[in-house]
């Protein structure tokens, strides 16, 4: 039966047969009689019997018994309507399963996300989105600000979470195919070990830190964030003396617990709790740091846009 021209002769016997018909042919088995099925119908009855002697010409064979009352199926007609309502149902469930997918309810949504959007606002934002999308499923990618803009280029990721200064500050393409929403603003925050000699102090001139080694996150990598902290410094009347480079909070956290050197890092740090560091604010103005969620214009899926008016709200 791979021949097509067989293939499209079989099927062409079909070419006018409709759902109706299935579920007119229900209809009657169901109400055993033409009359009581078309008042069910609200069709006419005559027009109903039509219905019914021209689907079984095209199926080739009775599909009642029309001598017995009640009106009852013969052995081909039963196992024809227990197929139709096979039919019948699957088409309503491929229906209905479109229909959701249409409106964004089904499907999944790839995210990218950094520490900072993770110790903010994510929670909140999953759990609200769960709330009326339930069956949507989300997956999280857990990457540096630079991997979630090439994702999103390439479209490997439909939406991420960073600092808004990684996207201005990263070459994008000219035809501005990336756009996006404000979601937090954050300040700097001095994150000191637990024995250093400011720790009394609640809040810290940056003057006072001329002479400190700095942790800070490395320019080919985090450009925007390590320039404003050099630019803070400068302010202050100093250029920061480097320790170590790291890009990671977890390794920043790490390296000052151990003593190597002090660091400037987005406020959302308070949130992870770490033995043998301490949190100072800043005395001077501070520029605020911006979260955003960045997305492609090109990008139609609907789980997107209700993910969207989820972070919006």
């Amino acid at each position: 039966m791979n021949n097509p021209k067989l293939r499209d002769r079989k099927w062409s016997n079909w070419d006018e047969l409709e759902l109706r018909h299935l579920k007119y042919a229900i209809a009657v088995s169901e109400k055993q009689g033409f009359t009581s099925a078309a008042a069910y119908l609200e069709i006419d009855q005559g027009f109903l019997s039509k219905q019914i002697k021209w689907l079984e010409k095209k199926i080739g064979f009775q599909l009642f018994d029309r001598g017995h009352r009640p009106l009852t199926l013969t052995n081909a007609g039963h196992e024809f309507l227990q197929a139709a309502r096979q039919i019948l149902e699957q088409t309503e469930n491929a229906i209905e399963l479109a229909q959701r997918a249409s409106r964004g309810e089904t499907g999944r949504l790839n995210i990218g996300i950094n520490t900072s959007i993770a110790n903010t606002k994510l929670p909140d934002i999953l759990k609200a989105f769960y709330e009326k999308f339930p069956n949507v499923e989300l997956v999280l990618y857990e990457l540096a600000s630079y991997d979630q803009i090439e994702k999103l280029q390439k479209q490997q990721l439909d939406v991420g979470f960073f600092h808004l200064h990684n996207l201005q500050n990263i070459n994008i393409s000219h035809d501005n195919v990336l756009t996006s929403m404000s979601i937090l603003q954050e300040s700097l925050v001095i994150v000191l070990p637990e024995k250093h000699r400011l720790v009394k102090q609640m809040s810290i001139s940056l003057a006072a830190l001329a002479n400190e080694r700095f942790i800070l996150p490395p320019h080919s990598l985090l450009y925007g964030l390590r320039d404003q902290i050099d630019r803070l410094c400068m302010d202050a009347g100093f250029k920061p003396k480097i320790r170590q480079e790291a890009a990671w909070i977890s390794t920043v956290l790490s390296l000052v617990a151990g003593g190597m050197g002090i660091a400037l890092l987005p406020a959302n740090v308070q949130n992870t709790p770490r033995t043998g560091v301490v949190y100072r604010s800043i005395q001077e103005k501070c520029p605020m740091l911006e979260i955003v969620a960045v997305w492609r214009q090109d990008n139609l899926s609907m789980i997107l846009k209700n993910f969207r008016e989820v972070i919006g709200n």
